[in-house]
């Protein structure tokens, strides 16, 4: 049976206004509560760790929502924020691996008096998730791998959309969505999961993605300083196998 791990690895709350209140990125919520990660939920050796860079930059880890504040508040249009989660399977050898599963959870746009969605707005580079896979701790200490390896997310729907004359990116956050057919009816939910699989144990995982911000996207003129793009958490889904 999966278990949610709501309070060990929350890294968005909320994502909200700029410092210079014109351009939406990302903010924590003062109220949020980030906790160093502990296992003891699940009872089982797993150790996942968060970081966080801006345009290709070193990675760094925060425990605290306002260093995070600080750190993102000099984005701009056309910026990313690079994530890379890691997880450590420290069970021991001969364990049963383990599911896990990576999901942006309740993602949506705080709705304003001009029409238009953030949704639209923010993407995930390329689509593209890069799997890093080390067998061991050491290995990950020595940047030994064994597999890299990137994974296309799906979109819901190819098609060309424009605004105000510009294309928006096919990987739109709003067009990753998780779906399922019900029938003839496709059924949508504003979760994206950007990884799912199982981790041997005794091995690390490093999952690696960038968020940004489109830059064509309209300035104040539009109304763009009113909207907040909203994020519930980054949670871990934990299966035992």
């Amino acid at each position: 049976m999966k278990e949610i791990i709501k309070s060990t690895i929350v890294i968005l709350i909320t994502i909200a206004l700029f410092s210079t209140a014109v351009y939406a990125w990302f903010s924590l919520s003062n109220e949020s509560n980030l906790q160093e990660v502990n296992t003891e939920v699940v009872k089982r050796e797993l150790n996942l760790d968060i970081e966080y860079g801006i345009n290709g930059g070193g990675y760094n880890s925060f425990n605290e929502p306002a260093t995070l504040n600080a750190y993102l508040s000099s984005m701009l249009p056309g910026d990313s924020i690079n994530i890379r989660v890691i997880v450590e399977n420290s069970n021991l050898i001969g364990d049963p691996d383990m599911s896990i599963d990576i999901v942006l959870d309740n993602i949506r746009a705080a709705q304003t008096d001009i029409e238009y969605d953030l949704t639209d707005f923010f993407y995930i580079d390329n689509g593209i998730v890069t799997l890093t896979w080390y067998a061991s701790s050491q290995d990950f200490i020595d940047n030994t791998y064994y597999l890299e390896d990137d994974i296309s997310l799906d979109v819901i729907d190819g098609t060309d959309i424009e605004y105000l004359g510009y294309n928006l990116e096919e990987y739109r956050i709003n067009n990753l969505y998780d779906y399922y057919m019900d029938g003839e009816n496709m059924i949508i939910d504003n979760n994206i999961t950007v990884f799912e699989s199982n981790i041997a144990s005794q091995h690390i995982l490093t999952i690696e993605f960038s968020i940004s911000l489109d830059p064509y996207t309209p300035d104040e003129g539009t109304g763009f300083q009113d909207g907040e793009l909203l994020i519930d958490g980054l949670y871990s889904l934990i299966n035992e196998g």
